[in-house]
């Protein structure tokens, strides 16, 4: 059964949406159970299908996992882990990738790991390389079997020295949870340093990891043989904070986003605040609204924390379809990132991809032929049309195109943007968004 969203766009976003914990921090959080020998508690969880399957991965090993039924949070108990069969992960992992950072806790729990062929997002490549290379340098023995990798450690890991080519956040996140239990000291240099890994981090530490960073992409873990539980508040998405923002800025809108942090979003706000978006910033969150006059084009490049978030570019780039004049995005986290746009074009958006780096220093794709900068001339006035859902964030930048747009348009795949965002289609009823649900075969 798939769902079809009927919009019928030219509606303003205004009120209020809840913004709950990270979606790149709480189902790693709920893995990192694994690794204690007593229960954990994690709070401020959003009901998302990432967090599901990673509940249903854990149940197969073993963990009981319960949700208070009035606040949500979970608690997780890993004292009867043991081992899964290989048929039913693969059938409850389905298109996540998040079952490959189980590799570490489940060797340090029962001795071994099997990780299905993995699915995910169609942005780019996004190789899982790192991770078993990774795995194999802490003494991991790693076997490529029908269906999937049988991962086991017969001596146990050992700590060891990494050197990341590039700051990845799933290789970073892979060491952590690795090696808070091997045997000796790891030392990771390129490392990803990203809020989300900043919070699993403090996770870890609750459960009594030693764990340090240095300023120069360095973190150095100390092993330690048993670690406890945690009680833990995970941050709030900072990513879905800032595509309703952009949701504002599309619709001409006024969204107050309730979690939304400071902290986690400068460089998205100075961003914003370029484009002319209006932000009034409080304690318990962030409003986000359009001023009333031209928005302003602009050059951006994506890049690792600190820099402006890739997942933060395809909602803005719709924002950019508005402004008066020419932008330019320079993508250069993921190589594949502009496949969203064609939908745009369709609508009567402005934007011609290039392979060439139309940004400040040329970055790992210029050579290699990836059309990965977008050219943005605006405003434009966008049509309604029939849209499929690529990917995550490309998905909510369709739906926020289509709610901007004059006519209707109908979106399949919606399904899809269940996995990071809490229960949208509530949320934008709650916005007043004209638009329809149903059903087909």
């Amino acid at each position: 059964m798939s769902s079809v969203l009927t919009i019928r766009g030219g509606v303003p976003l205004t009120g209020r949406v809840s913004v709950r914990g990270a979606k790149n921090l709480v189902p790693k959080a709920m893995v990192a159970a694994l690794l204690g020998n007593e229960a954990s508690v994690l709070r401020n969880v959003p009901e998302i299908k990432d967090v599901e399957v990673v509940t249903s991965l854990l149940q197969l090993h073993g963990v009981t996992v319960d949700k208070d039924p009035v606040t949500g949070d979970l608690t997780l108990d890993p004292t009867g882990a043991r081992t899964a069969p290989s048929t039913a992960i693969d059938a409850h992992a389905g298109d996540s990738r998040i079952p490959i950072l189980l590799c570490g806790p489940l060797i340090h729990a029962i001795g071994e790991a099997f990780i299905p062929d993995l699915g995910g997002c169609k942005i780019g490549d996004r190789p899982i390389d790192y991770h078993l290379d990774v795995l194999r340098q802490f003494g991991a023995v790693v076997e490529k079997r029908p269906g999937g990798i049988h991962i086991s450690a017969p001596k146990g890991l050992k700590g060891t020295k990494i050197s990341l080519p590039y700051p990845s956040v799933g290789a970073t996140e892979q060491v952590l949870l690795s090696a808070t239990r091997a045997d000796g000291i790891t030392e990771l240099a390129g490392a990803a340093t990203e809020p989300e890994i900043i919070d699993l981090i403090a996770v870890l530490q609750k459960m009594g990891a030693i764990i340090s960073v240095q300023t120069d992409r360095t973190i150095r873990i100390e092993g330690v043989r048993d670690l406890g539980g945690y009680n833990h508040r995970a941050l709030s998405d900072r990513n879905e904070s800032a595509s309703w923002a952009s949701a504002a800025l599309v619709t001409r809108g006024d969204i107050f986003v309730e979690g939304a942090s400071q902290r986690d979003m400068m460089t998205f706000l100075n961003t914003y605040r370029k484009v002319g978006g209006g932000m009034d910033i409080g304690e318990d969150g962030i409003r986000f609204y359009h001023r009333g006059g031209k928005l302003n084009p602009l050059v951006l490049e994506t890049d690792v924390h600190p820099g402006f978030m890739t997942d933060w570019q395809q909602p803005l780039v719709v924002a950019l379809t508005q402004a008066e004049g020419v932008s330019i995005v320079h993508e250069t986290v993921y190589e594949n990132r502009f496949g969203f746009t064609e939908a745009l074009i369709r609508m009567g958006a402005s934007i011609q991809v290039h392979r060439e780096c139309l940004g400040s220093v040329p970055c790992r794709f210029g050579q290699r032929n990836f059309l990965h900068s977008a050219v943005i001339s605006g405003p434009t006035q966008l049509t309604g049309t029939d849209i499929d859902i690529p990917d995550l964030r490309g998905g909510f930048s369709h739906l926020i195109a289509a709610l901007a747009a004059n006519g209707t348009s109908r979106v399949t795949g919606i399904d899809i943007i269940n996995r990071g965002y809490e229960r949208f289609t509530e949320k934008l009823a709650g916005l007043g968004a004209d638009f329809d649900i149903t059903s087909t075969d």
